[in-house]
């Protein structure tokens, strides 16, 4: 179904010109000569795009746009203006427009504005729906993964996120320890109020004591006024401490007595401070050992590690590095304005059996990278495609229709990317769809 964009001026020659012009690209095209007649025909029928002029008779084009924006916050609005009146287009594109073109018009220009604004909308169309169909099939939040070792995860999230028992969040580097914690947090009745993240690794000793229980005004020297800390700032929410290892020997004992005691009192000072807040803490170390050798306190240990989650290593959960490259593939695409990429099967299988030491953040990496060189990195080479690795939701077996359904689900019912991940042609495609029975929307066929 063609595009239909809404042409607002009240010069008859420039409605026509533009009209012959869109017309002749493909698009349905909507005439008005004025604001109020234009808001009439927007109310009307579908507007995919709006062009209008900015200065006009009765209702202004910023005026016009406004109205629109109260009716609609996303269809796209490119604004044609004079080149003396640029002020007033960045006032437009304020209220809501996404781009301006002067007068007299390059059509050329124009063609590609109008190309580049619905394949923007495709994007992020695109990709809010993969997110969503990724969170409410393999995820919770912004976590993505469906292998087992993920589903126990998230039954384990889902169970204590409502409680307020402490939690300590145990795994590599990368592999998404902060969005655990706030996944917890958004499912607690404390979602409502803040989250605070104190990273223990950034802070230098001589300031942790600050950074958390805020100070006094001359408490030392260069603390003119009173700050509070991060765990008053969390009052009826929670605290997360990253890199809880980090935190030094002599903070742990006054942190664990304000767990114990729910109060505290500011560096410099002498009113105890009554603090409701829940704490969760992340480590990429072994607790326990650092206990043994003396580098954590046991006490702090035992107040912390009430309920444990250890979040995965990718090498551990290797078959959702196809859902999760194809989620970043496109959230990259999209911030870049790049065109979807493919993942090619060799460079999948490359993919599969790379070790991962820096876990999804680096996986996040190499898929930007693809994206932007169109190559893997030079260590991947090493790596030789293995068919052994390609994981089942790529490729057809025994369990054939599974796949298909899986397949189709994970590239959004998009039938030629379907098709290639499976490596058959669209017709087989079909084929299939028809000989299992698949549903698929109306709007994918």
């Amino acid at each position: 179904m063609a595009k239909r964009i809404l042409i607002v001026d009240d010069k008859k020659n420039i409605r026509m010109v533009l009209n012959d012009l869109l017309i002749s690209e493909g698009y349905d095209t909507l005439l008005a000569d004025s604001g109020e007649t234009a808001l009439a025909l927007f109310d009307e029928h579908q507007v995919d795009l709006i062009l209008t002029d900015l200065i006009m008779k009765q209702l202004s084009g910023v005026d016009f746009i406004q109205k629109i924006r109260e009716k609609d916050t996303s269809v796209p609005i490119i604004i044609l203006t004079a080149f003396g009146s640029i002020s007033s287009a960045v006032e437009a594109i304020k209220s809501g427009a996404d781009d301006y073109l002067t007068k007299p018009l390059n059509y050329d220009l124009l063609r590609i504005r109008i190309s580049k604004l619905f394949e923007d909308r495709m994007r992020d169309h695109e990709l809010s729906t993969l997110k969503a169909t990724l969170k409410g099939k393999w995820g919770i939040d912004d976590i993505i993964g469906r292998s087992p070792v993920m589903e126990r995860m998230f039954d384990l999230i889902s169970a204590v996120a409502p409680t307020d028992s402490p939690v300590l969040i145990q795994g590599e580097c990368g592999t998404g320890k902060e969005l655990i914690a706030k996944s917890i947090h958004s499912k607690s009745q404390r979602s409502k109020e803040p989250f605070v993240i104190v990273d223990c690794s950034a802070i230098p000793e001589t300031l942790i004591e600050s950074v958390l229980f805020g100070y006094e005004k001359g408490s030392f020297t260069g603390a003119d006024t009173q700050r509070i800390g991060r765990i008053e700032e969390s009052q009826g929410g929670t605290l997360f401490l990253d890199e809880v290892g980090e935190l030094p020997l002599s903070s742990q004992s006054k942190f664990l007595r304000v767990i114990q005691e729910h109060q505290f009192v500011r560096v410099g000072g002498s009113t105890q401070i009554k603090v409701d807040f829940r704490v969760l803490a992340a480590t990429n170390k072994n607790l326990k050992k650092e206990v043994e050798a003396g580098r954590f306190r046991s006490d702090l240990f035992y107040r912390l590690n009430v309920i444990r989650i250890d979040s995965p290593s990718l090498r551990d959960r290797k078959d959702d590095i196809p859902l999760l490259s194809e989620f970043f593939m496109q959230q990259i695409c999209r911030e870049n304005s790049l065109s979807h990429r493919e993942i090619g099967r060799d460079e999948l299988s490359k993919m599969m059996a790379y070790p991962w030491p820096g876990n999804v953040r680096e996986l996040r990496n190499c898929i930007q990278r693809l994206c932007i060189l169109d190559s893997l990195p030079q260590e991947f080479e090493s790596f030789a495609p293995q068919e052994s690795s390609v994981p089942q939701s790529t490729r057809l077996s025994d369990r054939e229709k599974e796949l298909v359904q899986q397949t189709l689900e994970l590239t959004n019912w998009n039938i030629s990317r379907a098709a290639q991940h499976l490596g058959i042609g669209r017709k087989a495609l079909y084929n299939r769809i028809a000989k299992y029975q698949i549903s698929v929307p109306n709007r994918t066929l």
